[in-house]
């Protein structure tokens, strides 16, 4: 690819989701694009930028955006936090509830590995406490990647990654190549498409608030507003969980949100912070 395609591209991805676009192989950007190209019916990359250009702009921006921006996660990462959500976190909000769900949000759900292990952490806290009730949303910025995760379909290779061979059978079915959520699970989690940099997810406010690995995708100049439309979603007394290292930069840009004494990677509103009207 020409610095010319790469720089079209990139302010494509910036002016629409605030985040920067890895340069650094333009081997694998031009793969990923050549799968948009062949998707969208052009016989080359080339002919898909020269098409990105023109009038047929509105219609590619979203499948290429989609396209490049992409990230793959594995199953039940960073074990630590999701205990501290199932151990502590979900029964706290629950009991500071009265009983009522608890809502929490996935915001940035990919294929759906992490919401997928975020509703089998509520499952798992669930069964500990019959009065802990949960509610799952999740949302990604990809219509693709939104379908997929609803089928809640994974190959023998993803589930490979981070999923335990006890919650593989406990929550999930066999297929002749690959593996689908139960039912339970499936029917668990609320999807909708979201763009952190400029949707609200929906008149609720939720109690927990999943959104790791974007930050660090983000433009700098861009995070306060993705912090700033999270820590807005936060219901009062809610908490945040960012991934590790993240955040601590972008709470002092963006005066929202305070770290939780003893908590890793997790985060409350700033008591001086308002949600605007």
């Amino acid at each position: 690819m020409t610095p010319r395609e790469l720089e079209l591209i990139a302010r494509l991805c910036l002016m629409r989701t605030g985040r920067s676009l890895d340069a650094s192989s333009p081997e694998h950007l031009a793969a990923r694009l050549n799968a948009v190209a062949r998707r969208e019916g052009y016989a080359s990359v080339a002919d898909l930028l020269i098409a990105l250009r023109s009038n047929e702009a509105d219609r590619l921006a979203w499948p290429v955006i989609e396209g490049v921006t992409a990230f793959e996660r594995g199953f039940m990462e960073d074990p630590e936090v999701l205990e501290q959500l199932g151990q502590k976190i979900l029964p706290a909000l629950s009991i500071a509830r009265g009983g009522a769900p608890v809502r929490l949000w996935c915001a940035a759900s990919g294929a759906g590995q992490e919401p997928y292990s975020l509703a089998i952490t509520a499952l798992e806290a669930q069964a500990r406490s019959v009065d802990l009730k949960v509610e799952v949303y999740a949302s990604d910025i990809s219509v693709r990647a939104l379908e997929r995760a609803r089928t809640g379909v994974f190959s023998h290779f993803e589930v490979q990654k981070g999923l335990p061979a006890r919650r593989l059978i406990d929550h999930f079915q066999p297929r002749e190549e690959s593996w689908q959520a139960s039912a339970e699970l499936r029917e668990m989690i609320r999807w909708r498409r979201v763009n952190l940099l400029a949707d609200a997810p929906g008149p609720v406010t939720f109690d927990v608030i999943v959104c790791r690995g974007i930050l660090p995708q983000t433009a700098p100049q861009m995070r306060p507003a993705v912090i700033l439309n999270l820590a807005q979603s936060l219901a009062p007394g809610g908490v945040l969980i960012l991934g590790r290292g993240e955040g601590e930069g972008e709470a002092d840009v963006a005066p929202a949100l305070k770290t939780m004494s003893g908590m890793t990677a997790v985060f409350a509103r700033n008591p001086a912070f308002r949600v605007a009207a």
